[in-house]
């Protein structure tokens, strides 16, 4: 049986870990942004190649910011908003700057990364073996032919989904949101983890 480290030392290298991914790319650490961005290469570039022009003049994002307030919500409604007091400050003709991408291949390492530290980490414990089953519960639940397998891709495009939905999975809300206290975080996690707690008891239930 494998042994875990104690809550506490984990939660110590997780904290290090999502404060360390911050301090070194100012930006919350998130699993399921990085393969989104993986996958979607190509909207990505086409985003940042329409940024570029943006990025050499500053000024061009104010501009663009204020002709897209203007197309949404009207000359007048927008005049009104800038004549209030201390909305000058806010105006979108100020200069602005999009705010820097992580380039795909920071993406790309970390996803690897993980591969890497979970293969590292089961080699020193002695644990790593090839397997193509997901042990013995799955195994009674679901089966071993190739339905069982359609059921994993069916599950993982749910939870491809779900993250999407909720724009961000369990590492960007639970780690990153809840760390900002961030609403949305807080209520996804609680959501995450009440439903992995409810399966979990199903499961148990049902492999009986």
């Amino acid at each position: 049986m494998m042994n875990y480290w104690p809550w506490w030392l984990g939660s110590l290298a997780l904290a290090a870990i999502t404060i360390g991914f911050w301090l070194l790319l100012r930006r919350p650490l998130g699993v399921s942004g990085s393969w989104a961005s993986i996958v979607g290469w190509r909207e990505a570039r086409a985003v940042a190649r329409a940024e570029a022009p943006l990025r050499v003049n500053a000024t061009a994002m104010g501009d663009a910011l204020l002709a897209a307030t203007l197309a949404e919500f009207g000359e007048q409604a927008t005049l009104q908003s800038l004549a209030r007091p201390g909305a000058g400050a806010k105006s979108p003709s100020k200069a602005i700057s999009p705010g820097a991408r992580a380039h795909w291949s920071v993406h790309l390492t970390f996803l690897a990364a993980m591969f890497v530290g979970g293969f590292i980490a089961a080699t020193l414990n002695g644990t790593f073996a090839l397997r193509f089953d997901l042990g013995p519960v799955y195994t009674q639940l679901f089966g071993s032919g190739w339905h069982s397998w359609l059921l994993l891709m069916l599950g993982g495009g749910l939870v491809g989904f779900g993250t999407q939905m909720a724009g961000g999975c369990t590492s960007g809300h639970g780690l990153s949101g809840c760390s900002r206290l961030v609403p949305a975080s807080l209520l996804a996690t609680a959501i995450f983890f009440a439903t992995a707690v409810g399966i979990s008891f199903l499961a148990q239930v049902l492999a009986r």
